[in-house]
């Protein structure tokens, strides 16, 4: 193996420059992955466009102590080719999927089954080198083997935002057959249909865009709801609900007009369950909260020890068949003006945006077999 690879690597608001750097070492439980696709998010559009909000790029980050320029990528998978020290030498060779989560496995959160909410958390390229790189060390822990499971390496990329779909389905509580609404299916709003349906619950899906409220069909949603300016549209969501017993809704958009609809539509007692991030405070009506015992529930990541194996069976529930959701693997050279670009304009060319650091042209994404 070569001392070097190439990784896109994050210098500042508008900078990512593909480049050479050292490959890195596997620390005490870690693995050492050769990297087989990475899944681009918003939060690295974010980074990218607006930064640096995550990244410790002027002052070392409290538990990794990383500062300066750093490789992203924290939704990807690929196969073992070494192990740090305490880590089981049987990983090596193996296929896994990763969430990317490194907490500290010994504060109250951890202790406590809440992994997400760790004192001490870092994740893989928001806190210390990342995956969008020929190579990246990731803790053992965090990694799920997808051998048998039908999948392949580029759909277990997919396992990462499954995950958070999984854990905002577990903040709302039981769900099976439940009517619930779900505002907004780009991004994660499609992978929470699945995720709703597998647990039993009635899915009522919105959005402004055809063409993924087609995803969202596909994935399993029982109505779909064209709405006309975005998931604000109340009064077509009500008659879409009529009579019926509405207990759960998933505001995802992130939009103040959203998260205002989801309070006006909620019934009394439901549950409205914040997955869309709001980027500036908004100002709710509480007091109509409280009277009418409305539950706001708030969702932050995923807990690795629960939601990603849920989240690797359900990539796995759908052999072949995420093609609508990640159609094509970009090079890593396209990291930019193929995917950071375009999602921070507001228009991605796909729910989620897969990249292959050893690709040399863009390609379909693959299937196992």
């Amino acid at each position: 193996m070569s001392d070097l690879m190439t990784a896109a690597v994050y210098h500042g608001r508008g900078d990512i420059r593909v480049e050479p750097v050292p490959v890195p070492e596997p620390g005490p439980g870690d693995v050492l992955l050769r990297v087989a696709a990475v899944g681009v998010c918003g939060t690295d559009a974010g980074e990218w466009d607006h930064g640096p909000v995550q990244i410790p790029l002027e002052r070392p980050h409290p538990a990794t102590g990383h500062v300066g320029p750093m490789a992203i990528g924290h939704e990807f998978s690929g196969t073992v080719v070494a192990v740090g020290e305490g880590v089981d030498p049987s990983w090596i060779g193996r296929p896994v999927a990763s969430c990317g989560a490194a907490p500290c496995g010994a504060c109250g959160a951890c202790d406590r089954g809440e992994s997400n909410l760790c004192r001490r958390y870092a994740g893989i390229g928001l806190h210390r080198p990342g995956a969008l790189a020929g190579f990246v060390a990731t803790p053992a822990a965090s990694c799920v083997p997808i051998e048998g499971l039908g999948i392949s390496l580029d759909e277990a990329a997919l396992a990462q935002p499954m995950a958070i779909a999984v854990h905002n389905v577990r903040r709302a509580g039981d769900v099976d057959g439940q009517l619930v609404l779900v505002l907004g299916t780009g991004a994660i709003g499609a992978f929470l249909v699945l995720a709703l349906k597998a647990a039993g619950a009635i899915v009522l899906a919105a959005d402004v865009s055809e063409e993924r409220l087609g995803i969202a069909g596909e994935m399993g949603a029982d109505e779909l709801v064209r709405v006309a300016a975005g998931p604000g549209d109340a009064a077509t969501l009500l008659a879409a609900v009529g009579e019926r017993d509405l207990r759960v809704v998933f505001e995802v958009s992130g939009t103040a007009g959203g998260l205002a609809t989801a309070l006006e539509v909620a019934p009394t007692g439901a549950r409205i369950v914040a997955v869309g991030i709001q980027r500036r405070p908004v100002e709710i009506d509480l007091g109509r909260a409280t009277i009418r015992e409305q539950s706001i529930i708030g969702t932050n990541a995923l807990v690795r020890e629960i939601d990603f194996p849920r989240a690797v069976e359900l990539i796995a529930s759908r052999p072949g068949g995420w093609t609508r959701i990640a159609p094509e693997v970009l090079p890593i050279s396209d990291v930019v003006d193929g995917a950071l670009r375009p999602m921070s304009e507001g228009r991605a060319p796909a729910i989620k945006t897969l990249v292959d650091p050893w690709a040399a042209e863009r390609r379909p994404i693959r299937s196992a077999g």
